[in-house]
């Protein structure tokens, strides 16, 4: 039940409490004045009110004292009903009826009236009835009741809300607090079908992103201090060996022009090697922070690696490597940038020429299409992967064997590159052992309209 309900039902609950007490109250009190009899005085006190108004030997003042005990008021009255003396109370509005002395007992409005008429004048010892007092004291008995009810329905109406509203906010609270502590894996739990049941909803989504920002974050730092333990290695390695040919030349090791060529022909190819390392690394940086613009066109792939493959197979046979190509005789289209793809082909057969273990190595280059995706099969017959290494090769500076430190044999950075240049193509890499290790690409290809 959502809060607005919650808060309507209560309130209308109050409301209806309040009509139903305002009626019933009505009721009740119309009958209640009703059961309280106003002729609340016995016979013997009539009578001997009675005994007072008729003894000849009392003078007025004697009777006011004697009625007065009674609980009467005395007051005397001409003919015409003119007050002539009164002891304590008037009547005002009475008509005398009486026509002889004989006490006459007359109920008007809230009184009893003793009338009797003695000679030119009439006497009438007036009660005032105590039902005034009795109904006035139930009343008020039944308004407190009245209003110990409302107020035990409004109190039960805000324990209703504040057990329904409050505690979810306390949840709510308490979650923000863990949040800001840095505490992401704090789960919400009890939240209602209602607007603070949806925000904690909304929470555990908003803390579920973070949390998973934190592992990308944890991630990421760890990545990167392998990239610069990688780098700081890498570059050792060159550096300690321009460093010791270097001075070799200097001390005259190198004492013949054959061995002072050797030298400088190591240290020429040495800062190569350094060269591509800072260049691949500069290249992974660019694509790390975004900067790289990509222009993405519906190309062939087909026709794409083709026009690859006659430049860079020869070039790959000098170095060990034969390239084999298995094309499909339709085009192959997807949206691709040209020049980062071919440099996703390239690393990846670099990486095959890198760690190839025979005289001549094999990649098979195999493009087709399935699912409405571009296919991109690249397989080797080198040594593969171990299978629990698979699944980290994209890793930025991720190497498992160790011979493959050497930066000589890679740099740690070329598949980490194919990976984020296929991400930002909205496509997928994966990696399998399949008599040597197959690099599989797949890109979304668009949707051909009938």
């Amino acid at each position: 039940m959502s809060i607005k309900k919650k808060l309507l039902l209560t309130n209308v609950l109050i409301f209806a409490v309040m009509v139903v007490l305002a009626l019933g109250y009505n009721l009740f009190a119309t009958a209640l004045k009703d059961k309280f009899s106003i002729m609340d005085t016995t016979s013997d006190e009539i009578e001997q009110v009675s005994l007072v108004l008729t003894d000849g030997s009392l003078d007025e003042k004697a009777k006011a004292d004697n009625l007065s005990q009674l609980g009467f008021k005395l007051s005397t009255y001409d003919q015409a009903g003119t007050l002539v003396t009164e002891y304590g109370y008037e009547l005002k509005g009475y008509t005398f009826t009486s026509v002889s002395s004989t006490p006459k007992i007359v109920i008007f409005s809230n009184k009893v009236v003793l009338e009797s008429k003695i000679g030119a004048k009439y006497y009438a010892a007036v009660k005032i009835s105590s039902r005034e007092k009795r109904f006035n004291y139930i009343n008020s008995l039944a308004i407190a009741i009245m209003i110990a009810v409302c107020g035990a329905a409004v109190f039960f109406a805000c324990y209703y809300q504040y057990k329904t509203i409050f505690p979810p906010l306390q949840i709510l609270r308490g979650g923000l607090k863990q949040v800001a502590a840095g505490n992401y894996s704090y789960q919400l739990r009890g939240g209602k079908r209602d607007e603070i049941g949806s925000v904690i909803g909304e929470f555990e989504m908003m803390r579920q992103k973070l949390a998973d920002l934190d592992r990308q974050k944890s991630e990421f730092d760890r990545q990167r201090g392998e990239i610069i333990a990688g780098i700081s290695h890498d570059l050792k390695t060159p550096l300690t060996t321009i460093q010791g040919y270097t001075k070799g030349l200097m001390d005259g090791v190198a004492n013949t022009p054959a061995k002072t060529e050797r030298y400088l022909k190591t240290i020429y190819e040495t800062t190569l090697t350094m060269n591509s390392l800072v260049n691949q690394l500069n290249e992974f940086a660019k694509m790390d922070i975004d900067t790289i613009e990509y222009s993405f066109m519906e190309r062939d792939l087909v026709k794409l690696i083709q026009d690859f493959a006659a430049i860079h197979v020869p070039i790959y046979a000098t170095k060990g490597l034969r390239v084999v190509t298995d094309f499909p005789k339709e085009p192959v289209e997807a949206d691709i940038d040209k020049e980062q793809f071919l440099r996703v082909i390239q690393n990846i057969l670099d990486n095959s020429v890198k760690y190839k273990t025979k005289p001549e190595g094999e990649a098979r280059i195999k493009v087709y299409s399935e699912d409405c995706q571009a296919v991109l099969e690249i397989q080797d017959d080198g040594p593969g992967v171990s299978p629990h290494e698979i699944e980290y090769i994209f890793e930025s500076y991720y190497r498992g064997d160790p011979s493959r430190t050497n930066p000589t044999t890679g740099s740690g950075l070329g598949l980490s590159i194919v990976k984020t240049v296929i991400t930002a193509h909205g496509g997928t890499v994966r990696a399998e052992n399949d008599g040597g290790l197959k690099i599989i690409i797949k890109i979304p290809q668009r949707r051909k309209r009938n």
